[in-house]
């Protein structure tokens, strides 16, 4: 009996050792990435109303230098974004972004540049569309 005991502990020890599930390490350096870009995407839409509300603002007779200076700051985030884009599809092909394809020691510090650029640019976006909108509430 005690040797039945001994062989069903024994099998049920090994079968859970083979099916155990390891948990997600969390987003890959790709997905991060990524999870910028798309959280940027949207923003791109109330970039352009942003310009077109300080334009539309502006008086003609009177140059507002924080309105021209907000429009600007708008413009290159967009400008910057769409640069960025371009680049970053130029670097990775889609097995690489999409379906997770392991990347060269070249490639992860070609993405490495790509965080560090996407975060500068988000940081750039939000402080242009947090000033143009001060400008437009007063």
């Amino acid at each position: 009996m005690n040797k039945l005991f001994f062989i069903i502990i024994l099998a049920l020890s090994i079968t859970a050792c083979k099916e155990k599930v390891t948990e997600p390490a969390g987003p890959t350096q790709m997905e991060q990435v990524i999870a910028i870009h798309d959280e940027l995407m949207p923003k791109m839409g109330t970039v352009g109303e942003l310009i077109a509300k300080l334009e539309a603002s502006m008086d003609s007779t009177q140059v507002d230098s924080m309105k021209l200076t907000a429009i600007q700051n708008l413009k290159g985030t967009n400008q910057e974004m769409m640069t960025w884009m371009m680049d970053f599809g130029n670097a990775f092909d889609s097995a690489e972004v999409l379906d997770g394809k392991e990347l060269s020691e070249e490639k992860i510090k070609t993405l490495t540049g790509f965080q560090e650029s996407v975060n500068n640019l988000k940081s750039s976006m939000e402080a242009a569309i947090a000033h143009a909108e001060k400008l437009l509430s007063n």
